[in-house]
């Protein structure tokens, strides 16, 4: 089974994109990756990508290996792998919400996008283990940032 989000966001102001899943039983299955569509509107622009993890107490690893591939309209792939930290000297990082810890890797501080149109990314934890237990949810999100002046 794939998990699939597909958002689409218009208009004269870009927003925020937050593709997000959740794992039932706060498993996530090594051979279950997420997969998401976004569109980008505007390529005079910067971007900053993200990844977020959630995580519930009692999670064993102090960091996840992940590899993601971002597509292009044209079919272009980029493959990025990270390792995103959610736990130092046996204390969890990021923010608590509750039993669930939320920790966040910025991919791009700046990416620009090379064309408009419908991007989508494939998300799959790079861990030795089938299942990754107590996982409630992966991001992935797309924040844009200034506007690039015309070159001359």
């Amino acid at each position: 089974m794939f998990f699939s989000v597909t958002v689409l966001f218009s208009g004269c102001k870009p927003k925020p994109i937050e593709l997000k899943v959740y794992f039932p039983n706060y498993t996530w299955d090594r051979f279950e990756p997420m997969e998401a569509t976004f569109e980008i509107n505007k390529i005079n622009r910067v971007y900053e990508v993200a990844v977020s993890l959630g995580v519930v107490d009692g999670f064993e690893l102090e960091e996840v290996p992940l590899e993601m591939v971002i597509t292009s309209p044209d079919g272009q792939e980029n493959i990025i792998n990270r390792t995103i930290a959610v736990k130092k000297d046996g204390n969890y990082l990021g923010k608590a919400y509750g039993d669930v810890w939320t920790t966040e890797l910025v991919i791009y501080p700046e990416k620009q996008f090379s064309s408009v149109g419908t991007y989508s990314v494939h998300i799959k934890n790079r861990t030795h283990y089938r299942d990754l237990y107590k996982t409630e949810s992966l991001s992935f999100i797309v924040r844009p940032g200034k506007k690039i002046k015309n070159e001359k």
